[in-house]
């Protein structure tokens, strides 16, 4: 079902998706915004842009979830817009799990503490694990552990994402400002009543770079062997309104999206 919010224009919820930013960086002195040069996370870092051009502040850090399984793509955009824009990246990488990869298999024994205690803590039971997004495991630690070591390590006391209502059960009750613990912090999320294709009418409003994939014909983007194209039309000109946004996207890690969630998964 459609929440209420989402049928208002484009404008208004740009709107209230500023005032959303500004509140929380009145209220929070260490703000990151989570980027993957994706389309839903370059709409809220180019909104978090406005907002301190607007307050003649500096754009805070983006956090890049690395896990080491990017399109180059990604990465080329990665270093362009930042440049382009002037913020820093910073580099959220779980090293000890990509450093311990053999034949595409993580063994758990040869991980430290930290892992192996993450990975019981979501209840795994097994020997090893498959290098992948696709399993509970591997997102909960490549992208989940990852992210809030670089919570801890920066201080960081507010994340803004680029979450949306419509784009998976598992978030449809998500609120503006949610505070959570493990590292104590709170998620800042704008641009919650867009919809997908309030995203496309503000890339283009704003012409905003677009990941060379999207023109491919895939409609969301996250490592190489998780994400798929869903059409040879770029992802704008797709039928937005009766299509899944995620077909594209492993459904085993879709489907278990409120356990990851449950984990401090975004």
């Amino acid at each position: 079902m459609t929440r209420k919010e989402s049928i208002l224009d484009i404008e208004f919820k740009e709107e209230i998706s500023k005032i959303v930013i500004k509140g929380a960086f009145k209220k929070f002195n260490r703000p990151t915004v989570v980027w993957s040069a994706g389309k839903d996370s370059t709409v809220a870092l180019h909104l978090v842009k406005k907002v301190t051009d607007e307050l003649n502040m500096k754009l805070p850090p983006a956090m890049f979830i690395d896990h080491g399984d990017h399109f180059q793509e990604t990465l080329d955009m990665l270093k362009k817009i930042s440049e382009d824009w002037g913020f820093k990246v910073i580099m959220a990488r779980n090293d000890d799990v990509i450093n311990n990869v053999k034949d595409g298999v993580i063994k758990l024994a040869d991980l430290n503490e930290q892992n192996r205690s993450e990975a019981r803590r979501i209840g795994f039971e097994e020997d090893s694990f498959e290098y992948s997004l696709d399993t509970q495991v591997g997102n909960h630690l490549l992208k989940t552990v990852a992210m809030n070591n670089a919570i801890a390590r920066y201080r960081f006391n507010a994340l803004v994402t680029g979450v949306r209502w419509d784009e998976n059960t598992a978030r449809s009750t998500e609120v503006f400002i949610s505070s959570r613990e493990n590292p104590e912090h709170v998620r800042v999320q704008p641009i919650l009543p867009f919809m997908e294709k309030d995203v496309w009418t503000y890339i283009f409003d704003n012409n905003l770079p677009i990941h060379p994939k999207y023109k491919e014909g895939f409609r969301s983007i996250d490592g190489i062997h998780d994400s798929t194209k869903q059409s040879d039309l770029p992802a704008w000109e797709q039928d937005l309104e009766n299509t899944g946004e995620r077909a594209g996207r492993s459904q085993d890690k879709e489907g278990m999206m409120e356990k990851l969630r449950s984990m401090g998964y975004m």
